[in-house]
């Protein structure tokens, strides 16, 4: 299977820098987006990030999602 055009590595170092900024600035109403960026790239990419990084990561993304959607 041939890989889609604008998939290489530069692409996928931009959206880990996009998703970085997200996470260190709070803009806690993209957190959905760098959610599904993180499942994505646990489907391509397993051995990456450990398990449980992972899991720590998007858990603490959630519950800071919902506490905006609370207050």
């Amino acid at each position: 299977m041939a890989t889609p055009p604008g998939a290489g590595p530069a692409a996928l170092r931009f959206v880990a820098a996009a998703c970085w900024q997200v996470v260190r600035g709070r803009y806690v109403e993209h957190f959905p987006r760098v959610l599904e960026f993180l499942r994505s790239l646990r489907a391509a990419a397993p051995g990456l990030v450990r398990y449980r990084h992972h899991e720590r990561l998007c858990m603490g993304l959630k519950a800071k999602s919902a506490l905006l959607l609370i207050q």
